[in-house]
Order: structure tokens, then C-alpha cells, then sequence
């Protein structure tokens, strides 16, 4: 994928200031995303669930996921649970707000 169709490309370009994802009645701080092509399946003894691939991280250290249904899912060590924040990668990025 070239960087003008690659939605993580973008936003990681649009870091600096769009790096709020609005969820329920508060915001979760991005503090990095993962280039597309960088994306490797995670290998952790606490993650029990179906394929993910780490793509960002907030600014607690809990970690957003792209699960292998395509949804894109925020993970909380203190809750060791993950929930479901959009249905796709472009869709999460298009949501993120100054």
C-alpha cells in the first residue's frame, strides 16, 4: 500500500495533532501508532485471544490492537481486557480528533 491510500501513514503524519480517539465519555490519548507494513502477529503469554497485531500504543501503555476480524481494539493491562473501540483501521483513524 502507498502512503496516499495507507490510513495508519496518515495518521501517524497527523499525529502531532490529531491523537484523541473519542470513546464513550472519554478520550483515549494516542502515543504512537505502527506503520501497516511494520504490523507482526503478538506472541504473549497474557493475550488469550484470536490473532492481533499490536498498530499504536496510549499514553498509560495499554495497546491498540487490529484483530483478525478486521476491528481494532484497545487493550488495558490493568483490566488484562480488551474492547472493541471500530470496525476498521480506516474507520479508527478517521475518528481521531485534536
Amino acid at each position: 500500500m502507498n502512503e496516499q491510500s495507507d490510513p495508519i501513514d496518515r495518521a501517524i503524519r497527523d499525529l502531532h495533532m490529531r491523537r484523541r480517539f473519542p470513546h464513550g465519555e472519554r478520550h483515549i490519548v494516542i502515543a504512537c501508532l505502527i506503520r501497516t507494513r511494520d504490523w507482526r502477529p503478538l506472541k504473549a503469554p497474557w493475550w488469550r485471544g484470536k490473532e492481533v497485531c499490536i498498530i499504536g500504543a496510549d499514553l498509560q501503555g495499554n495497546f491498540l490492537l487490529r484483530h483478525c476480524d478486521g476491528t481494532v481494539r484497545h487493550w488495558d493491562h490493568r483490566k488484562q481486557a480488551d474492547e472493541v473501540l471500530s470496525p476498521s483501521v480506516r474507520d479508527f483513524v478517521s475518528r481521531l480528533v485534536e
